[in-house]
C-alpha cells in the first residue's frame, strides 16, 4: 500500500552541503562538520536557528567501538560544533542496517509526525593516518572466522568475491566488463566538486592492470577510505514553499529483510538476489510506482560488484544483464554533447568516484538532482528517484518524487 503523509507534511529536500573528500585530510572532523552543515543550511535559504532536528548515523569505521571523538561524528559531537539554539529532537540509529539512508528515513518520519520542522542529516567519513582500512589485528579466529580470517578474508572487497565469482560464472560475464562501470564513475567524479578522484582520471588500461585486492577485484573496485562530511537539509512540503529550490518529496522507504539472509561465510548469490529483490519490491509497494518509472538512480557501490546486483534487484535490467547495462553509453554522460544516456546511474561518481563516505554521496546526489542543483551533472528528467545505500547485509533505501 502506498505511503501516505498528512496534508502538507510530505518531507522534502531543500539544501545540500559538503566538504572536500580527501585521504588523510589535515583538518578536524569538527571543522569539516561545521563547513558542511553551514553550506547545507545556506543552500536551503535558512538560518542556523531554523534547524530543530539533527539525524546522524555515526557508526565508526575505526577505534575500539566507542564514541572516540577523534574518529567519530556523533550527535553529541555535532551539537558542539555549531551555535545551535533550537534543537528539540535528535536521533542517532546505531543499527548498521540503517546506513546512510537511515538518517533520511528517520528524519522524514520525524518531519511527517510534526516532531521537527527543519532537519539536518549528516554523515562523516574518516581514515586516520597510519591505519590500514579494517586491518585485522586479532590473533584468534573463532566461529566463521576460522574459515575466512586465517586467509586474510576479513572485511570489505574480499567478501564480495564470494558472490562476484559465482555471478561471473552463472551469467557468463567477464571481469573486464566492470571497467565500463568503474570508468563511468570516475568520469562522473570529474564534475563532482568534493570527489577525491576529481582531477585524477583513470584509463581502461589503468583499471585492467591495477593491483589485485581479492581476485577478480582490484584496487579500483574498492572505494577509497577518506575524510569528509556531507549533509542535507529537509523540511515539510508546506514550509518548503519558502525555500529556493525544494525537490524530492519522500514517497517510500524499505530495508533489507536480513532475517532471510542465510548464515555462513556469506550467503549464496541466489539468496542475495532473493532478499535484494524483496527490499526493492517493498519500496515499490510503498511508493506506488515501478521500475520503469524511476528516472534518477543512485545505488551503493562501495565495492563495484554490488552495483550490478542492485540495478538487477530494482528491476532496471534483468538478472545477468547488468554487465551490459552498466556501460557508459547507457548510464553515463557524453562530455561532448553533455547528454546523459537513457538510464543515468550514480551521476556524481558514487562511492568509487567520490570516496568512502558510506553511501552518503548517493543520498546527497539524489537530493541535488531532485532539487535541480546538480549543475553540469543535472539529468533532464527528475520525476522519480530511488536511492539505496549499504551492502548485502545492511541495505536500506528510499524513493522520492517531484510532482
Amino acid at each position: 500500500m502506498p505511503m501516505e503523509w498528512p496534508e502538507g507534511k510530505r518531507p522534502v529536500f531543500v539544501g545540500a552541503g559538503w566538504t572536500m573528500i580527501r585521504r588523510y585530510m589535515p583538518r578536524t572532523i569538527s571543522s569539516n562538520a561545521k563547513e558542511a552543515a553551514t553550506m547545507a543550511i545556506k543552500d536551503a535559504g535558512l538560518q542556523i536557528d531554523d534547524i530543530d532536528g539533527i539525524f546522524i548515523w555515526a557508526n565508526p569505521n575505526w577505534g575500539g567501538g566507542g564514541p572516540d571523538p577523534r574518529v567519530w561524528l556523533d550527535v553529541n559531537h555535532m551539537m558542539q560544533v555549531m551555535p545551535w539554539k533550537n534543537i528539540k529532537f535528535w536521533l542517532q540509529p546505531e543499527a548498521v542496517a540503517a546506513g546512510s539512508c537511515g538518517g533520511i528515513q528517520t528524519a522524514a518520519l520525524a518531519l511527517g509526525a510534526g516532531v521537527v520542522n527543519y532537519a539536518l542529516v549528516v554523515r562523516t567519513g574518516h581514515h586516520p593516518a597510519g591505519v590500514r582500512y579494517r586491518q585485522i589485528s586479532s590473533n584468534r579466529a573463532a566461529g566463521n572466522g576460522a574459515f575466512n580470517l586465517t586467509y586474510g578474508h576479513g572485511v570489505g572487497g574480499a567478501f564480495q568475491v564470494v558472490n562476484y565469482q559465482p555471478y561471473l560464472h552463472k551469467y557468463g560475464a567477464k571481469r573486464e566488463q566492470m571497467a565500463g562501470y568503474v570508468l563511468t564513475l570516475h568520469d562522473n567524479a570529474q564534475d563532482s566538486p568534493p570527489a577525491v578522484w576529481r582531477g585524477r582520471p583513470i584509463t581502461e588500461e589503468d583499471y585492467l592492470n591495477a593491483r589485485l585486492i581479492a581476485y577478480p577485484m582490484n584496487i579500483f573496485d574498492n572505494d577509497m577510505p577518506c575524510d569528509g562530511v556531507l549533509a542535507v537539509v529537509m523540511t515539510t512540503e508546506d514550509r518548503a514553499k519558502n525555500t529556493p529550490h525544494p525537490g524530492g518529496y519522500i514517497s517510500g522507504m524499505s530495508a533489507l529483510p536480513t532475517h532471510l539472509r542465510k548464515t555462513g561465510i556469506d550467503p549464496t548469490l541466489e539468496n542475495l538476489e532473493q532478499i535484494s529483490r524483496l527490499m526493492a519490491n517493498n519500496l515499490y509497494d510503498a511508493s506506488g510506482f515501478g521500475p520503469k518509472d524511476v528516472t534518477c538512480k543512485n545505488v551503493y557501490d562501495g565495492f563495484s560488484p554490488m552495483s550490478w546486483e542492485w540495478v538487477e534487484a530494482f528491476g532496471w535490467c534483468e538478472y545477468g544483464e547488468a554487465p551490459h547495462f552498466m556501460q557508459p553509453e547507457i548510464i553515463g554522460r557524453d562530455k561532448t554533447t553533455g547528454k546523459w544516456g537513457p538510464h543515468p546511474v550514480n551521476t556524481s561518481g558514487g562511492n568509487l568516484g567520490n570516496g568512502r563516505v558510506h553511501g552518503f554521496s548517493a543520498v546527497m546526489e539524489t537530493a541535488m538532482q531532485m532539487m535541480g542543483t546538480a549543475g553540469v551533472r543535472q539529468i533532464p528528467n527528475r520525476e522519480v528517484a530511488v536511492c539505496e545505500t549499504g551492502p548485502y547485509n545492511s541495505a536500506s533505501c528510499f524513493s522520492c518524487v517531484n510532482d
